[in-house]
């Protein structure tokens, strides 16, 4: 339930409010508004002063002397619920009155409240309607959860949070329940909890100390006594008997209860002075004759006094917001730093073509630095991340981009996967191609950081044909395109055919390879020179139009060009491979067939001849095992010798295709280049009308330049603030060493 804030009057005592902030406070809190604006958003916690103790123990009439704002101080107890006045500072001045519901769907929130201002007499009457609102009725319901929220605002108002809370007390009567006490103690224990809640706890002199649990409540919730005000009210009804412990409370000079934040001593109204109506000038007048005789007089005078406490309170509240200043600081530098950089890079104001050709000058310096590094791996400058990051590397990108194509090549870059790719017991792509390299099995797992590449690689497996489906191909294939050769010999034509028909996917993966080689390079230059640029969008746009866009356009022509060259030998037939290392391959795998079949012949006689002795093996036994084998006895084409030279031919090829689109491609026609895109040597012959179309600044730049000024203005000025009234630090050298680092020599030592 909330009445809609609106402007009106407000009749508060600012001048008594304005004793609760001292000058740097309100400064400081003007600083932390001024930075809000510009998304600084570290939480400031504004400390709320809350009033805990027991019933009856004048802890309303308390925040009534501090702020001049009348609560309710009825004998009975009268507080049932949470009241928030809140003060905040603010151009325009508004109230806004409401009831925060610990039942978020109660719907007496549909009634609001109706104000057209507020004084400092208002409250009462507010909390009387609150209390209807919130359902509060006697022996029905004793205490609400919910909170009555009083906010004003003003450009005289400092900004406050005052808290009055039900009171304390030891047990039930047939007016409080034990329902009653424990929510009470709930109720405070979470106020209490709060680290920005300045603690008054109140006791009264007029009752036995060791009786007023709210000093045991409070430590529970400030340990180290830290953030506890001590606050004695009724000095003039103590008895004579209490009345000098009360005073050595008073002096913080009670062991078992000393505060950081010490003590202070109030009178407040007597009944019959709250009766008169007795005024809030009298009531601190009659205070001040109170303690100027008797032994309450030997209080220092800092300690006793409305007056005195609100300037307690006021170093108290600023002590509060300047813990929170170390992280505001951090996060004010960090602010700084992003927007000196953004106005950096937007650099000096430019509008004639010395100032365009000086900017585009220092542009093309750090482009051509940035694209180097980018080229060669060396990832210093900033722009690049850390070790973690790779999306900007561009070298680790291409060199991964060019692994995964290879492995794309080497698993799906044959039309078919012949039962011959691999010699049963030989040598097979995978293995000793025969100049002691490996190019990698094509079932091998690839490493974790190669499969995203790989992913991006979508062709399909080669169809997989049987031996029996190989021969018989092979057999009506060599048939078809017999010539004048020699019975059993092999169709070279056939072999060459062969190649083609299994090289044919190379072609659309090679294609798509330097599309994505060109795609992840553009992005990787634009994003650099995005960076170097900064803010100015519209010069980047230009900078991408005129510079950029037409450099790759080219080079995706120049890399089509140059594919179509790298792939004419092997889609024509004419790419021929060296004699000596091809022969060398053909020799290898039909030794290693022969071998597999002396082997097999070999296991075929002993299975017949357990005992049969190797000293045994003739010529003709030798002659007669390779006339078993079926693929000699039947090879009327000479189509085993075709599938060797094919296989040989498509493993010495497929590598020296890779290296050639990997190298003459995409090394020696793109990224040798990239640094070439943006030059000083180009922006030092470029002319006037093109020096303005890249450089020159528009409106929006300019505001932006301004804009950026001002917030780095306002930062600078923050953190200058910020920085005078953070606490100092006590100077330590261990605090710089480290504990124990720093020894004193001893007496007789040589220095």
């Amino acid at each position: 339930m909330s009445a809609t804030p609106m402007e009106g009057s407000v009749s508060l005592d600012s001048a008594v409010l304005n004793q609760l902030s001292t000058a740097e406070a309100k400064n400081l809190l003007d600083t932390i508004d001024d930075l809000r604006e510009l998304q600084v958003n570290h939480k400031v916690d504004l400390p709320q002063i809350i009033v805990v103790g027991a019933q009856s123990s004048g802890k309303s009439s308390v925040l009534e002397a501090i702020s001049r704002v009348r609560f309710p101080t009825d004998g009975r107890v009268c507080t049932r619920f949470a009241t928030e006045l809140m003060l905040r500072q603010a151009p325009t001045t508004t109230v806004d009155v409401s009831i925060q519901f610990s039942n978020k769907n109660d719907q007496s929130a549909a009634r609001p409240f109706q104000l057209s201002g507020f004084s400092k007499d208002n409250l009462p009457e507010l909390v009387n309607q609150a209390k209807e609102r919130m359902g509060i009725r006697d022996g029905i319901k004793e205490f609400s959860d919910d909170i009555l929220r009083v906010k004003i605002t003003g450009p005289e108002m400092d900004s406050l949070t005052l808290v009055d809370l039900p009171g304390l007390y030891q047990g039930s009567t047939e007016e409080q329940s034990e329902e009653g006490v424990e929510f009470v103690n709930h109720l405070i224990d979470r106020y209490m909890s709060k680290e920005n809640s300045i603690i008054l706890a109140v006791v009264s002199a007029n009752y036995n100390l060791a009786n007023q649990k709210i000093l045991d409540e409070t430590k529970k919730h400030d340990p180290k006594r830290e953030r506890t005000l001590g606050v004695i009210t009724k000095p003039d009804l103590a008895g004579v008997a209490d009345q000098r412990h009360f005073l050595q409370l008073a002096k913080n000079q009670e062991t078992a209860h000393k505060l950081t934040l010490g003590w202070h001593v109030l009178r407040n109204r007597a009944e019959k002075e709250e009766e008169q109506r007795l005024e809030d000038k009298e009531r601190d007048a009659q205070e001040a004759r109170f303690f100027q005789t008797g032994p309450w007089s030997s209080v220092p005078a800092v300690s006793r006094g409305v007056e005195g406490l609100r300037k307690k309170l006021s170093k108290v509240l600023l002590q509060h917001i300047q813990k929170t200043l170390p992280g505001l600081i951090g996060e004010i530098e960090t602010k700084l730093d992003l927007r000196t950089k953004d106005l950096q890079r937007l650099g000096m104001s430019r509008s004639t073509p010395e100032e365009w050709r000086s900017y585009l000058l220092g542009v093309a310096r750090d482009f051509e630095r940035l694209a180097h590094e980018a080229v060669d791996g060396r990832y210093r400058d900033p722009f690049f991340g850390d070790i973690h990051d790779d999306a900007w590397k561009l070298r680790a990108l291409l060199r991964n981009l060019n692994r995964a194509f290879d492995v794309t090549l080497c698993t799906k870059g044959a039309r078919y996967e012949f039962g011959w790719y691999a010699v049963e017991g030989g040598t097979s792509k995978s293995q000793d191609d025969g100049d002691g390299s490996s190019e990698g099995d094509a079932d091998r797992d690839q490493p974790a950081y190669l499969r995203p590449f790989i992913a991006e690689y979508k062709f399909s497996n080669p169809e997989p044909r049987s031996k029996a489906q190989v021969n018989e191909d092979l057999e009506k294939w060599a048939s078809a395109n017999q010539g004048r050769e020699l019975p059993g010999s092999p169709n070279y034509s056939l072999a060459i055919e062969l190649f083609k028909m299994q090289a044919r996917p190379w072609k659309a993966i090679a294609e798509f390879h330097v599309t994505k080689v060109l795609d992840v390079a553009k992005i990787v230059i634009e994003q650099l020179l995005g960076h170097i640029v900064g803010v100015d969008k519209t010069t980047l746009q230009a900078l991408l139009r005129d510079c950029v866009d037409p450099f790759f356009d080219r080079k995706r022509d120049i890399l089509k060009a140059k594919l179509e060259e790298l792939l004419c030998p092997y889609v024509s037939g004419y790419g021929l491979p060296l004699e000596t290392a091809f022969h060398r391959r053909v020799s290898k795998r039909t030794l290693g067939r022969l071998a597999e079949h002396l082997a097999d012949g070999l296991d075929g006689l002993r299975g017949t001849h357990s005992e049969y002795p190797v000293r045994a093996l003739t010529k003709h036994t030798i002659e007669q095992i390779f006339a078993n084998a079926e693929d000699l006895r039947n090879n009327m084409f000479g189509t085993q010798s075709v599938i060797d030279m094919t296989v040989a031919y498509y493993e010495m090829s497929l590598g020296i295709f890779t290296d050639n689109v990997i190298n003459l491609a995409i090394e020696n026609c793109l990224v040798c280049d990239i640094p070439n895109i943006l030059t000083t040597t180009e922006v030092g012959g470029m002319k006037e009308d093109r020096l303005k179309a890249l450089a020159s600044e528009s409106e929006e730049v300019q505001a932006q330049r301004n804009m950026l000024q001002e917030q780095v203005d306002i930062l600078r000025r923050g953190l200058q603030k910020c920085k005078q009234h953070k606490p100092r630090e006590s100077a330590c050298m261990s605090g710089v060493f480290g504990p124990g680092k720093l020894r004193r020599p001893p007496a007789d030592s040589e220095t």
